[in-house]
C-alpha cells in the first residue's frame, strides 16, 4: 500500500485529528488547573485590614503564618502544574502540526487528481 493511497491518508488524518483534539483537551485541562492554583495564591495574598482587638490580632497573626506556608506549598504545586502544561503544549504543537501536514498532503493529492490529464 503506497503513501499515495487516499484511503490510508484519510485514515491517518482521522487519527491525527483525534490525537490533536485529545492533546488540546489535555492542554486546556492543565491550563485550567494552573489557573486554579494561581487564583488560590491570589486569594491567600489578599491583604486584610488591621485589627485593633488583641484577640483578633493574634488570630490574624496565626492566619498569616498559616497563609505563608500555604503560599509556599501552592508555589511548588504551581511550578509543577506549569511544567506539566508546558510539556503538554509541546505535545499539542506536534500533534497539531502532524494533523495540519496530513490535511495539506490530502489537499495536494486531491488537486493532483483533479488537475491530472
Amino acid at each position: 500500500m503506497a503513501i499515495d493511497d487516499p484511503t490510508r491518508l484519510h485514515r491517518l488524518k482521522i487519527l491525527a485529528d483525534l490525537k490533536r483534539d485529545h492533546d488540546m483537551a489535555r492542554l486546556r485541562k492543565r491550563a485550567a488547573a494552573r489557573d486554579e492554583i494561581r487564583a488560590r495564591l491570589e486569594k491567600l495574598s489578599a491583604p486584610l485590614p488591621l485589627a485593633e482587638d488583641p484577640a483578633l490580632f493574634a488570630a490574624r497573626q496565626a492566619h498569616l503564618a498559616w497563609a505563608t506556608q500555604q503560599r509556599l506549598n501552592l508555589n511548588v504545586t504551581l511550578a509543577q502544574h506549569t511544567a506539566l502544561m508546558l510539556d503538554q503544549r509541546a505535545r499539542t504543537a506536534r500533534s497539531f502540526g502532524r494533523a495540519q501536514a496530513l490535511a495539506e498532503l490530502i489537499t495536494r493529492q486531491s488537486q493532483r487528481v483533479t488537475h491530472s490529464p
